[in-house]
């Protein structure tokens, strides 16, 4: 038994030594926690786009005359954004820039417009009551709001008036667009030509805007005059007769519109027919516009491109 007891005792020791020189078996190191997944940016929205209201479309002009639906339009503008008032810091400095100096109109300016930025209209009108020189082109304009603002319509309605007519002084009578088109439906809203190209015989609709013409009076009523003439020229400024537009109707040369009140805006169509016999190349219509109260002319030149005929199969 004794024996025995050995080899049980020397298996074990072996086992033993078999255990001890294995490397010892390692749990795998726990994975760092992932990150939590970063959200995705929303995508931007696309704003949506809302038309415009659709246009009633214009009454076709009647007859076949050269002469299409043109018409006087009420004038429209869209006042700007206002910038944010200037702090008080701003209009105490600029208050003790002109007690340094109260011969400075500059300074009494820049403290007027500050103060009218700023809503203190009373104020504002105090500081450009004292200034002495006028000049400034500025000070109308301001005249003009602070007027507007503090309730007297009658005198900011006549400086405005002023404005008009020193505009229309400076500019004079002028054709503001003339441009080859499609379709015209209403005052600057048309759809321009593709090309400047037209076939012999062909027609050519011409949209006309003149700016800044006078009205002249007819007891309580305005009357806007004015009269058309149009000629075709090649490229050596030779002019090439057009029998149809020198035999167009009187009514088709000129407008003369009755109105109730005084407008700024202006517009007319042309629907000019080309001869049939008309070598192809570069040709130029010239536009000229008469406002008869005023008697001023202006002119204008649209090219066209004639092309060749197509040659029958």
């Amino acid at each position: 038994m004794r024996g025995g007891r050995f080899r049980i005792l020397a298996l074990a020791l072996s086992l033993l030594a078999a255990c001890a020189s294995r490397e010892p078996v390692r749990e795998p190191a726990p994975k760092p926690p992932e990150p939590p997944p970063v959200p995705e940016a929303p995508a931007a929205e696309t704003p949506a786009v809302y038309p415009f209201p659709a246009a009633a479309p214009r009454e076709e002009a009647k007859g076949n005359g050269i002469k299409g639906g043109g018409g006087a339009v009420p004038v429209r503008a869209e006042a700007p954004p206002k910038p944010g008032p200037p702090s008080d810091e701003v209009l105490r400095l600029q208050r003790e820039a002109v007690e340094r100096d109260p011969s400075r109109d500059d300074e009494k300016l820049r403290l007027a417009l500050l103060l009218a930025a700023a809503g203190k209209l009373e104020e504002a009108e105090k500081a450009l009551s004292g200034i002495r020189a006028r000049a400034n082109r500025i000070i109308p304009a301001l005249e003009f709001f602070l007027r507007r603002e503090l309730g007297d319509h009658r005198e900011a309605g006549r400086l405005l008036g002023q404005f008009v007519e020193e505009g229309k002084r400076v500019t004079g009578f002028v054709i503001e667009r003339a441009e080859l088109c499609s379709r015209v439906r209403r005052f600057r809203e048309y759809v321009p030509a593709e090309s400047d190209r037209v076939k012999p015989g062909g027609k050519v609709i011409l949209y006309v805007e003149p700016r800044n013409f006078a009205l002249s009076r007819e007891g309580d009523k305005h009357i806007l005059h004015l009269r058309y003439e149009w000629k075709l020229f090649d490229d050596r400024s030779v002019e090439q007769p057009v029998p149809a537009w020198e035999g167009a109707a009187p009514s088709d040369r000129e407008d003369r519109i009755l109105l109730n009140g005084p407008v700024e805006e202006f517009y007319q169509i042309f629907t000019l027919p080309l001869p049939e016999v008309l070598a192809a190349g570069p040709y130029r219509i010239k536009v000229t516009v008469t406002d008869v109260p005023s008697g001023k002319s202006d002119r204008v030149y649209v090219p066209i491109h004639v092309t060749g005929r197509e040659k029958e199969r």
